[in-house]
């Protein structure tokens, strides 16, 4: 728009990751009065935009900001927050290189809107008033014209959500102080984060706690990667051959909902839907002994219920738990609740609530072997096998792969086309097809693109000669 509706010239870059909800993408801009060739990203940014409050955890947000330079902040966090909410790292980093800070809830402003979580036009819009790329009169009459184009064919109704997100984005933004004090915070790697986790890596924030039995290709490997620092990994940190384990999307805990789901057990039916329709098996149903309860936290207590549908059923208490570290905020369960027993909450309030419970639930035995799979409510107490993937919030294809692997467990075998699937499915390093206690799962692989049918025929065909052999080894004896 800018290269296009005035005299600068601009170069644009977009890098993205492999996820699907909540994915990194960074956009390396560049304004000028001449043409621009730079082959490289942007690594001293005048402004910079962070549009989801996790990031400033999961990433090191600040270190290519430059001196004097705008950082905005898209959180529903006050200024007083701040001191809390922002690692050691990054207020730091603000305070020496003199930044400016603002804030601004542009997710409110959006759904006000009637955009729901879009906020692309307000952050747009924000952009041209801190900036000073051109004058900000001048944009917003740019930015309304590209609106009613782009978003024309889908009616007036659209176009005037989205102008009046434009118009309501500067009363948001709020400037906040960089207090000096902040330049001298200490930093290092034995440093801990808001939240009191203890920092793997001593060059940013949380990034990546330290997994409690972790695996070590998941601190090794998957934790610098997944802090947009895979590059400086050298190749003695893989394993030869290119082997890799299974399961390690458990680890990322990306907590990039901005509402969770929370279960009132009282209204629920435990008809387990929710746990069925859960695109990234972050709503499961518990079963527990009396004196496995009591080793629960309190609030898991309070919320357990007995089990209802008779049989086996009857020698256990039963919760629905939510992992709110993992929940995309898709709320596709409390859509399908038939007793409206599932509700949304504040994600960092819901995190701080039922982060323990869940804790405590995985560690319960696994009691599918007990249950009959074959209806939807016994389907559900099967350990899923596909997890925490990073396919799209309220992605239609995974809770049917994810049942395929409640049904068939450790004996599934699948030949993944290239295409959405095998993205969320297997993309290094975080994998969400996943083991049982025994170290065992679906086979899973991904060959050239359109050639599943291929190879999954050899696959097939390699089974039953084994088979075949076998039974005639048993004749011959």
């Amino acid at each position: 728009m800018i290269a296009m509706g005035t005299e600068l010239h601009a170069q644009a870059y977009f890098e993205y990751d492999a996820k699907k909800s909540g994915g990194v993408t960074i956009s390396h801009l560049r304004f000028g009065p001449k043409p621009i060739h730079a082959p490289y990203n942007v690594r001293a940014a005048d402004y910079m935009a962070i549009h989801k409050p996790s990031y400033v955890h999961n990433y090191d947000m600040t270190r290519y900001l430059k001196q004097n330079a705008v950082c905005v902040i898209n959180c529903s966090w006050d200024v007083s927050d701040l001191e809390k909410q922002l690692p050691a790292k990054m207020r730091r980093d603000l305070a020496e290189k003199k930044a400016k800070l603002y804030i601004i809830d542009a997710t409110k402003i959006a759904v006000k809107a009637g955009l729901g979580k879009r906020i692309n036009m307000i952050m747009q819009t924000v952009f041209f008033k801190l900036s000073a790329v051109m004058p900000y009169e001048e944009a917003v009459e740019m930015l309304k014209k590209s609106i009613k184009k782009m978003y024309g064919k889908k009616g007036d109704k659209v176009v005037k959500m989205n102008i009046d997100g434009v118009d309501a984005s500067i009363e948001g933004i709020v400037e906040c102080e960089v207090p000096a004090a902040w330049a001298s915070l200490a930093i290092g790697k034995e440093a801990s984060d808001s939240k009191g986790n203890k920092v793997a890596y001593g060059k940013g924030p949380r990034m990546f706690p330290e997994v409690q039995n972790a695996s070590q290709f998941a601190n090794q490997v998957q934790a610098p990667c997944n802090n947009l620092d895979g590059n400086s990994l050298p190749v003695s940190a893989f394993v030869p051959g290119g082997r890799v384990p299974c399961g390690t999307s458990q680890y990322e805990k990306r907590g990039i909902a901005i509402q969770v789901p929370k279960v009132d057990m009282d209204k629920c039916t435990q008809c387990n839907k929710c746990s069925l329709i859960c695109p990234h098996a972050a709503v499961r149903p518990f079963l527990m002994t009396t004196q496995e309860l009591g080793k629960a936290p309190a609030t898991f207590k309070e919320g357990s219920r007995a089990a209802i549908g008779g049989g086996v059923l009857d020698n256990y208490q039963y919760r629905i738990q939510v992992s709110p570290w993992d929940c995309t905020g898709c709320e596709l369960c409390v859509r399908i609740c038939p007793a409206d027993a599932l509700t949304l909450g504040p994600a960092e309030k819901v995190i701080e609530e039922e982060e323990a419970n869940w804790n405590f639930a995985v560690s319960l035995p696994d009691r599918g072997d007990e249950i009959d799979k074959t209806t939807v409510k016994g389907s559900q107490f099967q350990k899923p096998y596909l997890e925490f993937s990073g396919a799209c919030e309220g992605c239609g294809e995974t809770p049917h792969v994810k049942l395929m692997t409640q049904l068939f467990g450790d004996r599934l075998v699948i030949a993944n086309a290239t295409g959405c699937s095998s993205i969320w499915g297997g993309s290094n390093p975080s994998f969400p097809y996943t083991t049982n206690s025994k170290g065992e799962g679906p086979a899973w692989a991904n060959s050239l693109f359109e050639d599943n049918a291929e190879f999954g025929f050899g696959m097939r065909k390699a089974f039953k000669q084994r088979r075949d052999y076998l039974a005639m080894q048993v004749e011959v004896r």
